[in-house]
């Protein structure tokens, strides 16, 4: 698996957890709803924007390197860090820290992993 694909693995499943779900705003959500929304489906593109976003975002990208550095080497455990929530939700012993994707990594799962109801929703000109 490519970087790439393990960046955006990573933040699908900070997406969909619910306790690292918790920080992201409403507004941090519509702001990556429209960007993916603008970009072509290319798990590279996709994960270098995601990144670019999520490197502002100090509490955000705590958790992203956290899950990040669990991917990479599983056996090792997650150090200490000042971010109490991403802490929390590495640490939690009711749920494994990482779970697989069980679905394709492409905009299509980042889409859905930001917004639940995305799939829903009818495409821009379609009525």
């Amino acid at each position: 698996m490519s970087f790439h694909e393990q960046n955006l693995e990573a933040f699908i499943e900070l997406l969909s957890d619910k306790r690292s779900r918790r920080l992201f705003t409403e507004n941090n959500l519509a702001e990556l709803a429209k960007m993916v929304s603008a970009l072509p489906d290319d798990v590279e593109k996709l994960s270098i924007a995601i990144a670019t976003w999520y490197e502002t975002r100090p509490t955000i990208v705590d958790a992203q390197l956290d899950l990040l550095n669990e991917l990479l080497s599983p056996s090792v455990a997650a150090p200490q860090k000042t971010n109490p929530l991403a802490i929390e939700r590495v640490s939690s012993p009711s749920q494994p820290a990482v779970q697989p994707v069980k679905q394709p990594i492409n905009k299509q799962a980042l889409q859905q992993a930001i917004d639940p109801q995305w799939r829903d929703r009818p495409e821009p000109g379609q009525n």
